[in-house]
Order: structure tokens, then sequence, then C-alpha cells
């Protein structure tokens, strides 16, 4: 599957406060695969300005998180990171 059909799945993520997609409100920075699975980076800590917005947004990126996984679940391996800090979101460091 090519990048442009993964973005358009991801269009049916919505950000939960304002119900846009993720795709229309510009927080799908970048989508990469190659052999080893599909990377996402997501703007997702673009309005966390120091350690009390970081606690605040924090439900509302882990739905981002769940709702995009969700949609590419079916596509193997799937990663989704912060496109800012490149800290990983999906899977879960084990």
């Amino acid at each position: 599957m090519g990048t442009e059909e993964i973005v358009e799945r991801l269009r049916r993520v919505r950000e939960p406060v304002t119900g846009e997609s993720i795709v229309d409100l510009g927080m799908v920075i970048a989508v990469t695969g190659d052999e080893d699975g599909i990377r996402v980076y997501l703007d997702l800590s673009r309005t966390a300005r120091g350690p009390f917005m970081d606690a605040l947004t924090w439900p509302v990126r882990m739905r981002i998180v769940r709702d995009a996984v969700a949609v590419l679940e079916d596509l193997g391996k799937v990663e989704i990171l912060d496109a800012r800090s490149l800290q990983r979101y999906y899977p879960e460091d084990e």
C-alpha cells in the first residue's frame, strides 16, 4: 500500500476535541514504509508546552494514536512517532 492510501486511511482519524481529521489539521507530518513496516510521524506535541500541558493533552494524544493504529492494523507492523520529539507512542516500548 502506498503513502497516499495510508494518508487517506488516516483521514478517518479525528482529533477528539475538534472532531476534525488529523490529516486536515496538518498533524500527519510524514509516512514512511519499508520491509520493516510503516512509520507514521504525527505532530502530537505541538500544543504541549511544559509538563502541565503535556499531562493535560496526554489523553487526547493517546486517543489519536489508538485510532490511527486501528485504521492501519491490517497493514502489518505500524509505528506511531511524534514528529518533533521522535517519541515512539506505538507500539509501546518493549
